[in-house]
């Protein structure tokens, strides 16, 4: 009788969980991923669609593909967590599990600042990024502001990459000098936990094109011609794009094996919670780095490590075997930095001090950023 897995989250942790756990136990294991939504969107690619270099099909695969793996989609809200009966209840049904991955993301609450529904667009949110680009597409001049209004704990070079995509976009429409480009974040200094010389460098290249940096201002509203700050100043703009408050998910937050921000708490070589067979991965994991302390930055290829180690494990008990496979907290990314360049970024976070590089742009991180596009799309689906 195949031991049945169920994963949490159709991002990119919980795909790959599914597929290499399939691969690795075969008929040995029944797996099921269940999520609210039908799609999955390749957020590495969310700047190009906000200028109009992806469209949104490309960057967008169907969950119930993962059939022609061998895997189960279900597609249906979770209401409940039940680890003492090892059960999943759901809008639809519920559903039982031998282990269970939670890998359900952040959620993001643009609540939290008011006016920011209504006035500005979320730029790690797949919707918002497709409407944010048509508004983008007939701009002609005026001012662009992206703020940051809280810790940007998903993808943190996230921001600087969409406001430099956005300066490309602009000069080779001939328009640059006609649309000023803003950014404001709450952090004192830009990806603060990569170290001052990251962060120094990403300063450079913003005032070498021309975009204004504010740093240290919290926004608290927003209106449709201005930013008001924690202070009462006031950052006017004609198109607003935000990063919404990011927080871990409510279901995470009532299953009792949360931190005291509601992150699942998890061994950070292993994964595991303090429930036996319950493990999670991705931006809901609360790991923090031993040097500091903070929450290590949440990114899909930490998603996607995490999902190998957990699903090695898993595999090799089911087969009567100890785990063998441990989380090390390394990776690499590339960061978009416009006109056909990226920045190679190494990091180590468990290292004490932890190692934070961003290499010089590069056409080579460039290509190999789209390549791992290509890719991720066609091998995981």
């Amino acid at each position: 009788m195949p031991k049945t897995v169920l994963i949490l989250g159709g991002g990119m942790g919980g795909v790959v969980a599914a597929n290499v756990l399939k691969r690795a136990a075969g008929a040995d294991v029944h797996v099921v991923v269940v999520d609210r939504n039908e799609e999955y969107h390749f957020a590495g690619m969310y700047p190009m669609l906000l200028i109009g270099e992806r469209n949104p099909r490309r960057i967008t695969r169907r969950l119930s593909h993962l059939a022609r793996k061998g895997i189960e989609f279900v597609r249906a809200d979770v209401r409940e967590i039940d680890t003492a009966k090892r059960l999943l209840v759901t809008g639809k049904r519920e559903l039982t599990y031998d282990y269970l991955v939670m890998s359900p993301g952040v959620e993001f609450h643009p609540e939290e600042i008011q006016g920011f529904s209504e006035c500005a667009f979320n730029v790690y949110a797949f919707e918002d990024v497709v409407r944010a680009a048509s508004r983008v597409a007939l701009f002609k001049q005026g001012q662009i502001v992206l703020f940051v209004p809280g810790p940007c704990l998903r993808f943190p070079p996230g921001p600087y990459e969409f406001i430099l995509q956005l300066d490309q976009f602009f000069r080779q429409k001939g328009m640059r000098d006609r649309v000023s480009l803003s950014l404001v974040t709450v952090e004192q200094r830009p990806i603060p936990h990569a170290g001052q010389a990251v962060g120094q460098s990403v300063e450079r290249m913003l005032h070498q094109r021309g975009i204004q940096i504010h740093t240290g201002i919290r926004v608290v509203k927003v209106e449709p011609e201005a930013l008001v700050t924690e202070d009462g100043g006031r950052i006017s703009g004609d198109l607003f794009l935000g990063i919404a408050p990011q927080r871990a998910p409510s279901i995470i937050r009532s299953t009792g094996l949360e931190d005291a921000d509601g992150w699942a708490k998890v061994d950070p070589s292993t994964l595991e919670t303090a429930c036996p067979g319950v493990y999670a991965i991705g931006d809901a994991a609360g790991i923090r780095m031993p040097a500091s302390g903070e929450y290590a930055p949440k990114a899909g290829i930490f998603a996607h490590y995490q999902a190998e180690v957990v699903t090695r494990n898993i595999a090799r008990q089911l087969r009567g075997k100890g785990r063998s496979f441990l989380y090390t907290g390394k990776g690499a990314l590339m960061v978009f930095s416009g006109y056909g360049t990226a920045r190679y970024s190494s990091i180590r976070y468990f290292q004490n001090p932890p190692l934070f590089t961003l290499l010089r742009p590069t056409r080579a991180a460039y290509w190999t950023k789209l390549a791992f596009e290509k890719y991720w799309l066609s091998r995981w689906f």
